[in-house]
């Protein structure tokens, strides 16, 4: 993580390196004459609904840090919101680097016809994926205290010097 917290370059490490290490695998698992692992719709269901509880979160932040808001968050929260959209961010890329790889494998096998679905439910979970991530890195983005108000104080904090 950098110092503005989790980017989209991480997100695309994270997301390359599953899909290279998923594909591997997959194949070789396929190749052994296993069959392949089916996914589940009720997945897209879980990765849009924590893309929202994302976004809702980071809402409330963004309207008190816009001063649109008299109601400050508790900084329980901000801080739980924060780190909710990082770990969406790299969950996220994980999910869409698991289903990218499993695209890529029933794209091989496209002559039969569970081949075709598997690779069109693979697709729109990588979409969905791919929209957590942008949850993810827009809720960080709201959740940050823009410079000017900042705490600028020389002294670093630390105990009170009467």
């Amino acid at each position: 993580m950098t110092e503005n917290g989790v980017n989209w370059r991480h997100a695309a490490g994270v997301g390359g390196a599953v899909l290279v290490i998923v594909y591997v695998v997959l194949r070789w698992w396929v190749m052994r004459g296993n069959v392949m692992p089916h996914g589940s719709w009720f997945a897209l269901f879980a990765i849009v609904l924590l893309s929202f509880a994302v976004l809702s979160g980071g809402w409330e932040v963004r309207t008190y840090l816009r001063g649109t808001s008299t109601r400050p968050p508790s900084p329980q929260r901000a801080r739980r919101t924060l780190v909710a959209a990082q770990a969406c961010v790299l969950v996220g890329s994980t999910i869409g680097g698991w289903y990218a790889a499993y695209a890529l494998l029933e794209v091989g096998r496209l002559s039969a016809s569970s081949a075709f679905v598997g690779m069109i439910q693979a697709l729109v979970l990588m979409a969905a994926s791919v929209g957590a991530v942008v949850a993810g890195l827009l809720t960080q983005g709201w959740c940050r205290i823009p410079k000017d108000e900042e705490d600028n104080d020389s002294t670093g904090g630390g105990p009170v010097h009467v």
